[in-house]
């Protein structure tokens, strides 16, 4: 008998993807990549949701990957014409308004709940 994994842990690729559903409802192609792709930085671990329609990219950054040197390539992607979200656990907010204070960008929380990720509101830095 094969049964169905529990998720007992949201992750930020499952965030990713359920954010990445949620745009489909809005345009007709949404990409997830890694974000070292999408910044050409192999250093930094996490997703990016691109939904070009919108000209909106969203980072989900790995549990593991501080967000202080995510500044530098979020002012390349805004100069680049990109409106950037972060979104990291609801846990982990405070650390990011730190790291990301004065960026024209914005915050959001995310969380598991039971089998589902939610999302909080958006916040500026």
């Amino acid at each position: 008998m094969v049964l169905a994994p529990t998720i007992t842990r949201g992750t930020h690729e499952l965030a990713a993807t359920t954010a990445a559903s949620i745009h489909l409802h809005y345009e007709g192609a949404v990409v997830e990549t890694p974000l070292a792709a999408f910044t050409g930085a192999s250093h930094l671990a996490g997703v990016a949701v691109l939904a070009p329609e919108q000209g909106l990219v969203e980072w989900f950054p790995d549990a593991g990957q501080p967000l202080s040197p995510l500044a530098p390539f979020a002012g390349e992607a805004i100069g680049a014409g990109w409106r950037v979200a972060v979104l990291v656990p609801a846990a982990r907010m405070g650390e990011a308004h730190r790291a990301l204070r004065g960026m024209d960008l914005t915050l959001q929380p995310w969380w598991a709940d039971g089998e589902t990720v939610r999302f909080g509101g958006p916040e500026v830095p």
